[in-house]
């Protein structure tokens, strides 16, 4: 989904940008900032930080956690099919947050009449939101998605693998 570099290097539409970033425990928002000191380009400025406090004290990888751990019941097995309803309830935590992340996208973008929106979240974290996040986006905002977990990076880091994906213009002098 490769984005079209002149949107963002333009004054107007860099100020009608938001990237979202998200795994199922956390959604970080950045906007374009001002010129990175290390190189020339736009950094990216982190606007918001969303922690979904429900999806690692729950998760089945939550640290410290064993797969034992997982199943208390003594009577489960084919019977009581315990890790299913774990599983659904997880996906229902998960839907809450993505709605989340949508109503804060929608208070971001509330008086744009266009931009681009860039979501990028796992596979399964892209899916949930992709949904309430175009119920919530006005006509002429444009959403552009990437499956990749880019969560933990820092906004150079971010920036630099979002410019390779083509999302963003690249930093450098050229640009």
């Amino acid at each position: 989904m490769a984005g079209n570099p002149s949107q963002w290097s333009s004054p107007v539409p860099a100020a009608n940008a938001c990237i979202i970033v998200a795994d199922g425990g956390r959604a970080r928002l950045f906007v374009p900032g001002g010129d990175d000191s290390s190189q020339t380009g736009a950094s990216l400025v982190e606007r918001e930080c969303l922690v979904n406090p429900d999806y690692r004290a729950r998760g089945a990888d939550s640290p410290g956690r064993t797969k034992t751990e997982q199943v208390t019941n003594r009577q489960a097995g084919d019977v009581h099919p315990i890790d299913a309803r774990r599983d659904r309830h997880r996906l229902e935590l998960e839907r809450r947050f993505a709605r989340e992340i949508a109503q804060h996208v929608a208070a971001m973008t509330h008086t744009w009449t266009g931009g681009t929106v860039v979501l990028v979240a796992d596979p399964r974290m892209l899916g949930l939101v992709r949904e309430p996040l175009h119920k919530v986006l006005k006509p002429g905002i444009e959403l552009k998605e990437l499956a990749k977990d880019y969560s933990h990076f820092t906004p150079a880091e971010l920036r630099d693998h979002l410019a390779l994906n083509q999302l963003i213009p690249a930093a450098g002098p050229d640009v």
